[in-house]
């Protein structure tokens, strides 16, 4: 197992809101998952779709880690790997 930091950042779900363009974009891509009838195709789809999840799930986490770390309100505990 790789080492990593876990990051603990209080956050007000209240602030957390979607955009419009965020509701368009997901709308789209239901409207899209949903017409697909090869299950190779959802395969695909299914397999880019966690790709692009992981990458911003990646980005965030280094996004709020700066932010904390300068601002100073913020938990991390490393963990080492084997």
């Amino acid at each position: 197992m790789e080492s990593f930091d876990l990051i603990e950042l209080s956050l007000d779900p209240e602030e957390v809101t979607t955009t419009l363009e965020d509701e368009f974009t997901a709308t789209v891509v239901k409207n899209e998952i949903y017409k697909l009838d090869d299950i190779d195709n959802v395969k695909f789809a299914s397999k880019q779709l966690i790709s692009l999840v992981m990458q911003r799930q990646a980005i965030i986490r280094a996004l709020l880690k700066r932010l904390a770390l300068e601002q100073g309100n913020v938990k991390i505990q490393r963990f080492e790997g084997m």
